[in-house]
């Protein structure tokens, strides 16, 4: 398989003292479907950070086999680009244009098209992104950053406060990108969200242990 991303002896901690993540190996192979879970504090959200390139590690060494180009949703149900009046069409359409209101091509429409009737989104796409619910909200994001057509897509614990008949649709879709080929890590503090996963991690005692599905 294709390595992506190999963590080699990763270590990591803010002030030198307190050691957050402690002689971490990992690695990210293409079209991988990888779920990350562990407590509250157990440092997933600095193994992210570490993994995008945020953050540097305090020892060890992070490869990659070429300039990576991440795609991140985040656990919240709100929009990094802020409460303007704008439609689903116009959001999900910045994974390619990347600037609002641009001029978009017939080829990109075509695009945007397929991935709106993709995620039932179509229906939705004049509506304005503040009459959303917490699911179709987070079905915008993912959508958005499938156009951008990431190397990797990151899901935050993207689950977080929505419905469970939400929750259901969405693990669905994640599913679906998967079978797309895909390379997707997905971090859940909930094992039982990442059934099809090829591979469950946890961080546990600062390092990363396989899990037994």
């Amino acid at each position: 398989m294709e390595e992506l991303i190999k963590l080699d002896n990763i270590s990591f901690s803010y002030d030198n003292k307190n050691i957050l993540l402690q002689n971490v190996n990992f690695n990210i192979y293409r079209s991988d479907f990888i779920g990350l879970v562990g407590v509250n504090g157990s440092g997933k959200s600095t193994l992210l950070k570490l993994i995008t390139g945020v953050i540097k590690p305090t020892s060890g060494s992070i490869i990659c086999n070429k300039k990576i180009k991440f795609g991140y949703v985040n656990q919240t149900t709100s929009l990094e680009e802020g409460a303007f009046p704008a439609t689903v069409y116009e959001i999900v359409s910045l994974g390619i244009c990347k600037k609002p209101f641009r001029f978009i091509n017939k080829e990109d429409k075509n695009k945007i098209e397929q991935v709106l009737e993709l995620f039932g989104l179509s229906k939705l796409k004049d509506k304005s992104i503040n009459s959303l619910s917490g699911g179709q909200m987070q079905k915008v994001k993912i959508a958005k950053v499938l156009l951008s057509n990431p190397d990797l897509i990151i899901l935050d614990e993207p689950t977080t406060g929505i419905d469970t008949i939400s929750q259901e649709v969405l693990l669905e879709l994640i599913r679906h990108l998967h079978a797309m080929k895909k390379t997707i890590l997905f971090v859940s503090h909930n094992v039982k969200e990442l059934e099809g996963c090829t591979r469950v991690v946890e961080i546990s005692d600062n390092g990363i242990v396989e899990v037994n599905k």
